[in-house]
């Protein structure tokens, strides 16, 4: 039976919105991604610098190094030509020149033939790599298959040549441009730049980073504790200011509603109840033969149970600290204080969680109080531990509720057809409910096949448990420094 016109609504959105299940390819690309908007924005940006470097880089070769390699090995190719060729002269003013002597002076090509002169030919990665460029291109201007070329960078940068023709001498060319280039310099260039940006880009992530994880750690906080501190809306980058004024503004609403509701909790508890326990004396002073006076108690006794109700939900638990609670010892302090009903209770081995342990208590009572009023003794008591989770069950042996009615019962004011003739207003399982929303567990219900109703908590095991059982490995340990720091 619902209360009109009150209608309580469903969460939609917040399920809608709420973190599903991750399929296996999310979870995998879980393990492969920053998840992280500052380790997401690093390496977003790291790739743009590494590609920008890649297409200068490619630009330089296509347009600007492979033209000059061509080039240079065309004049290598003539001037190997005229060290080669015995009848060529070389005439100034009449007067032969020595074609040797004439390349030295004016080129600086020299033919070496002491073989004390000879470079000492070794393997280099990056140097081969540029001078097989040469030796292709050398090869085809001369139109022979064997060419050795090497580049030697100290004491001064030269390259030196050698065909068949030459019978184990060499032609070295001195390269006055490239004393110019520094490999420190191209060095620093091709490692400075993205370093320096990763620099530059984790600094600034992080400032924007920082003001986020506040304003989540602030909203997680009030989620646990109903209490956040305010942000600071003064510095920063405009949007987060704005959002901090924003979440300012919901915390300050929050606590004048919270103001209110306590205001209100107290005109409950005090104006209230002054009339009722006067209607109370009243009827108990009218004569016993009065046929009003029991109905009058009656509805005294009602309203009395359904503002204990109220009460009872707005008080909902958030404003009690958290403290070190032992469900096994919780249990069994409510099997003594339920007596002498016949309440079965064997407590297992339970690790010690953080919780409220008042509202734990008074969620348990009710749904005792839930079994004892409609449905029947033995009432069981049980708690374990299933998959990271502390199950806490209260089952009786009545005759239950039709299912489809199950969902409705823990909404506000909301009685099933059983309950109707009993006093009460609809709150007790809605109290239930929000108390267990509050420590983040999830309550079901349902009926048992062996018959009766049975009411199901789940109750989530502290993280940090979890965290310290499990030994991260190297990489883990980085992704979370790097995540604990930007």
């Amino acid at each position: 039976m619902k209360l009109d016109p009150i209608d309580p609504q469903a969460f939609k959105d917040f399920s809608t919105y709420s973190e599903k299940k991750r399929t296996s390819s999310e979870r995998f690309l879980d393990k492969i991604k920053p998840r992280s908007a500052a380790m997401r924005t690093t390496v977003l940006v790291l790739f743009i610098v590494f590609f920008s470097l890649f297409m200068s880089l490619w630009f330089f070769w296509k347009t600007l190094y492979l033209p000059e390699i061509q080039q240079h090995a065309r004049f290598l190719a003539v001037e190997l030509e005229m060290v080669n060729n015995p009848h060529l002269k070389i005439y100034h003013n009449e007067t032969q020149l020595d074609v040797d002597e004439w390349l030295k002076q004016r080129v600086g090509v020299e033919y070496v033939t002491d073989p004390a002169e000879y470079p000492n030919v070794k393997d280099k990665l990056i140097a081969d790599f540029f001078t097989n460029r040469i030796e292709h291109q050398l090869a085809t201007e001369l139109k022979i298959k064997d060419v050795t070329v090497y580049f030697q960078f100290k004491p001064s940068p030269r390259i030196w040549i050698q065909t068949p023709e030459m019978k184990g001498n060499w032609v070295r060319e001195p390269l006055t441009t490239y004393a110019n280039y520094s490999p420190e310099l191209i060095l620093a260039w091709l490692l400075g730049v993205p370093l320096i940006a990763a620099g530059i880009i984790l600094t600034l992530v992080r400032q924007l980073n920082r003001p986020l994880r506040r304003l989540q750690n602030a909203a997680n906080n009030y989620s646990k504790t109903g209490k956040a501190p305010y942000l600071e809306t003064n510095h920063g980058p405009q949007e987060i200011r704005e959002v901090n004024q924003a979440f300012n503004h919901m915390i300050y609403t929050l606590e004048q509603t919270e103001r209110d509701r306590q205001i209100m909790l107290a005109g409950i508890s005090h104006d209230l109840r002054t009339p009722l326990t006067r209607i109370r004396l009243s009827a108990e002073m009218m004569p016993d033969d009065d046929f009003l006076k029991e109905g009058l108690i009656y509805d005294v006794e009602d309203m009395d149970a359904i503002l204990n109700q109220f009460i009872s939900y707005m008080r909902d638990g958030s404003d009690e600290e958290l403290q070190e609670t032992d469900i096994n010892s919780l249990l069994q302090e409510l099997a003594i204080q339920f007596k002498p009903l016949d309440i079965r209770f064997e407590a297992q081995p339970l690790p010690t969680i953080t919780a409220r342990s008042l509202s734990l208590k008074r969620l348990i009572g009710n749904l005792i109080n839930n079994s004892k009023r409609y449905g029947a003794e033995p009432i069981e008591l049980e708690a374990h531990v299933e998959n990271d989770h502390i199950k806490i069950s209260v089952s009786d042996h009545g005759e239950g509720i039709p299912e489809d009615q199950i969902d409705e019962l823990m909404q506000p004011f909301v009685r099933g057809n059983a309950a109707r003739t009993v006093q009460g207003s609809g709150l007790g399982l809605a109290i239930v409910k929000r108390i267990v929303d509050i420590h983040q567990g999830e309550l079901s219900i349902h009926n048992r096949p062996e018959g009766g109703l049975e009411a199901v908590i789940s109750l989530p095991l502290p993280v940090e448990s979890e965290e310290e059982s499990q030994t991260p490995n190297p990489i883990q340990k980085i992704k979370q420094t790097l995540s604990d720091r930007f």
